[in-house]
């Protein structure tokens, strides 16, 4: 199958134009222009102002030959290596417009940005491996775009909770306690919007999860040109498998907010919930995160930030060679110190 493909070009000297974080607009390389989404107007290559051109013709799948993750980019994005392995991925075919995402949050966080994150958030782990911060190791993070689904519910929740009450009565030197208990109920309809979840099966859930919360405020109606610079993974998680994970967010909240409007005397404990999800309606965004993967002794360690916002989580491999010099400084000290005792005496 014959593959065409276009670019964004600046309207001022024909560069290559990307999207800029830190600008929060498109950016040429070579005459350093910038650009809003209005300004490039016509200037967009003609497929995208064109309402009867299908996302499908607009994206590629690259398959990586290695891991089999599957990665769309539209036609002027480099993807050169797969973010999950970092292997060489593969052109396989074109996307159907099933995927096309309803909105988009474009990345806020340049990639000098992150790597000062990254190298700020690593900066007080003192066993890190040597090397983990090189260039050649910082070249690995990767700015992907991570479909989530959003999910606004309507639900009806109840709970039911105890507390005691101690009351200490004295007499003389004699202190006798006596117990109230009381029972609470509370119910409400309530109204959640944009609880999301991931839609992706090879990015682990907990992370995910822990990067969050983005501000929807900066969302935008999806655009392949805010993907211009970036990696973009499609959903192979369809809502309906992700339905237990935002129910589980939803109890979670309706029960904390319920629970907190209970003022009764003593610990709170609840002692029975239901919350029941009444009507659902779905979204399908891009969310921007910034990953970084690492391999230390055969293990896998990975790292994300929050692409609009900066949060940031990961695990991190501990250096047995540096702890070890550690070991041998601190006996090198307490044998320097035991021998100075031992000259004084």
């Amino acid at each position: 199958m014959e593959m065409t493909t276009h670019s964004y070009k600046c309207p001022n000297c024909s560069g290559e134009l990307k999207w800029s974080p830190d600008d929060q607009k498109y950016s040429c390389e070579w005459c350093g222009s910038l650009f809003t989404n209005e300004e490039l107007g016509e200037n967009k290559p003609q497929e995208q102002t064109q309402e009867d051109v299908s996302f499908s013709e607009e994206t590629d799948l690259y398959v990586c030959s290695s891991c089999g993750a599957s990665i769309f980019c539209d036609h002027n994005t480099a993807a050169t290596f797969c973010y999950y392995c970092h292997n060489p991925v593969q052109l396989q075919g074109r996307l159907t417009g099933a995927y096309k995402p309803e909105k988009i949050i474009p990345f806020k966080l340049s990639r000098e940005t992150a790597e000062q994150k990254f190298k700020e958030l690593c900066g007080k782990k003192w066993f890190l491996p040597f090397g983990f911060l090189s260039e050649s190791t910082l070249e690995k993070l990767t700015g992907l775009y991570v479909p989530f689904w959003l999910a606004d519910t309507r639900v009806d929740a109840q709970v039911d909770a105890t507390s005691v009450e101690k009351i200490e009565h004295r007499h003389g030197s004699r202190v006798d306690v006596t117990e109230r208990h009381y029972a609470h109920s509370r119910k409400a309809h309530m109204y959640y919007e944009g609880i999301p979840a991931d839609g992706s099966k090879k990015i682990d859930d907990n992370i995910m999860d822990a990067v969050e919360p983005f501000d929807y405020k900066d969302l935008k109606g999806f655009d392949m040109s805010y993907l211009s610079g970036f990696l973009c993974d499609r959903y192979d998680v369809d809502k309906t498998e992700v339905l237990p994970r935002i129910k589980a967010k939803v109890e979670k909240g309706a029960v904390e907010a319920l629970t907190a409007d209970i003022h009764g005397p003593g610990a709170v404990v609840v002692t029975s919930k239901d919350v029941r999800i009444l009507s659902t309606n779905w979204h399908y965004m891009l969310l921007p995160v910034w990953f970084f993967t690492y391999h230390y002794h055969g293990k896998q360690y990975d790292f994300a930030l929050n692409g609009q916002t900066g949060k940031a989580v990961g695990q991190y491999p501990v250096s047995a060679p540096k702890i070890a010099l550690l070991i041998a400084g601190l006996t090198l000290v307490i044998g320097l110190i035991g021998w100075f005792i031992m000259t004084m005496m």
